[in-house]
């Protein structure tokens, strides 16, 4: 605990600080939602998230340098972050591992779900397509449902039962990002993170993502998967409940992400028209709605 207390006085703040500048740079769905935990929360939230968002950088755009970046790639990561797990971490450790470190250590989260995470970001290095659903959902566990688990033991919870419905929350977020990304996966990474087997069994083939065209089959494999997507959402907004705090940022983040969902269904699922991106107003208006709803909300899930 003394290394910890002096960590807390010498690096902290600057470790803290960089990782702030860090995430808010992306201006993601994800930042509006730690601005309204209480502090200790967010700050916790802030410096997890950095490493996350590091690691998945230098694989997504290995060609662009972000503001601190000291890796030219992920096996350097990892390397520096398995001695830094090992042996602790000292002054010029990078802030992202220093920060996550004494995180990690300070709320008892394992080590192992960095490298599970890890794992799933070097696999993309590697691997652009997925046989099945249970491929998939190995992927998800590394690159979603452990940033979920991982909130869950910052957050607190009530029951153990949290982090399943942390894990769904996670895939559903996750499986968003595939939905709505499809055709950029495709053309910019040659990545396709849909079930192989599930596309065939639609009659849906990687022609029809690479050439750009929007059919009757592709219009239901689609259909099919935002109705999964959105029934994962319901499983994991279920279990907000059972955290001992953050319930109004989550159900905020969760709503966001679902938003993109409901913005394609809008389209007919349309995955080849312009990019779906949440615009600053489109943000406002869904803080506003969930502020609405919250209480409501709130008073209902104490009530089952």
């Amino acid at each position: 605990m003394s290394d910890y207390s002096t960590y807390l006085k010498t690096e902290y703040q600057n470790d803290l600080n960089y990782c702030k500048q860090f995430i808010f740079s992306f201006g993601s769905n994800y930042s509006l939602g730690t601005r309204l935990f209480n502090r200790h929360v967010r700050e916790a939230t802030i410096i997890f998230y950095a490493f996350v968002r590091y690691a998945d950088e230098i694989v997504d755009n290995p060609d662009q340098t972000m503001n601190g970046q000291t890796h030219e790639t992920l096996d350097e990561f990892i390397v520096e972050w398995e001695d830094v797990v090992k042996n602790g971490p000292n002054k010029n450790t990078h802030s992202t591992m220093r920060g996550n470190y004494w995180l990690f250590t300070q709320y008892d989260i394992p080590f192992d779900y960095s490298f599970d995470f890890l794992a799933a970001m070097k696999q993309d290095l590697a691997k652009s397509r997925y046989k099945n659903y249970a491929e998939l959902q190995q992927y998800m566990w590394g690159s979603a449902a452990i940033v979920g688990h991982v909130m869950t033991f910052i957050i607190g919870y009530t029951n153990k039962i949290a982090f399943d419905h942390a894990r769904a929350l996670g895939e559903a977020m996750q499986l968003t990002n595939f939905l709505r990304d499809i055709n950029e996966d495709y053309q910019e990474r040659d990545r396709i993170y849909m079930p192989q087997d599930h596309m065939a069994t639609f009659a849906v083939d990687n022609g029809m993502i690479a050439g750009q065209t929007m059919t009757p089959q592709l219009h239901n494999f689609l259909k099919h998967y935002v109705e999964k997507t959105e029934k994962l959402f319901t499983q994991g907004i279920d279990g907000l409940h059972y955290l001992k705090s953050g319930k109004f940022s989550i159900l905020l983040a969760s709503r966001m992400y679902r938003e993109n969902i409901r913005i394609l269904k809008k389209r007919d699922y349309d995955i080849f028209a312009s990019k779906i991106r949440l615009t600053n107003i489109y943000k406002i208006w869904i803080l506003l709605s969930t502020i609405t709803i919250y209480p409501f909300w709130l008073l209902k899930k104490n009530s089952e």
